[in-house]
């Protein structure tokens, strides 16, 4: 039986011995990951799958910022499941819980990297339909989603922050910043 549970510190070792099976490991060179450096996980967000306490799959959240007022948003990703539980509907268990739980938590957009006909099917969209980009990506693998009372149907472009997603500067850290400068 799966069991879904929150990222603990102690799975770090196996969760990065799946991800390096599932994406090599020369993963880190990807621009996407450039996002993540320096920047705390969104730990309530960031879940695993066991089986009989094995880890078999894992989704981990981070905070970015989207558009010329910086609006927060989460990049997505990496998602990872181990080759032999591929077709046991892991993923699919990871991107609903974890999408339901950023949007029970107030998130309004989520943002990754990947191949539109998987992640279609949890309703992710070309991000470059509300003017959403990134840097050094490929604009057709860049996708989006709004939580909450956005719809993807119809929506505004004014509902969705358009311009280039921006790693996330905490508040604490631009603060310090100005009061240096």
């Amino acid at each position: 039986m799966i069991d879904l549970t929150n990222e603990r510190p102690a799975d770090a070792a196996a969760i990065e011995a799946l991800l390096d099976q599932a994406f090599g490991t020369t993963r880190l060179a990807k621009s996407s990951y450039s996002y993540r450096k320096r920047v705390a996980r969104i730990w309530p967000l960031c879940l695993v799958a066991r089986d009989a306490g094995e880890i078999v799959g894992t989704i981990r959240y981070w905070p970015i910022a989207v558009g010329p007022a910086a609006a927060p948003a989460l990049l997505l990703g990496p998602v990872a499941v181990r080759a032999d539980y591929r077709s046991a509907g892991v993923g699919g268990m990871l991107m609903r819980t974890s999408l339901a739980r950023a949007a029970a938590a107030g998130h309004h957009l989520v943002v990754l990297v990947g191949d539109r006909p998987y992640y279609g099917r949890f309703g992710f969209k070309p991000a470059a339909d509300w003017g959403i980009a990134m840097e050094r990506e490929n604009p057709a693998r860049v996708l989006a989603l709004p939580l909450g009372v956005a719809s993807l149907e119809g929506a505004a472009a004014s509902a969705i922050p358009a311009g280039t997603v921006q790693r996330w500067r905490s508040p604490r850290r631009a603060s310090a910043r100005i009061l240096a400068a």
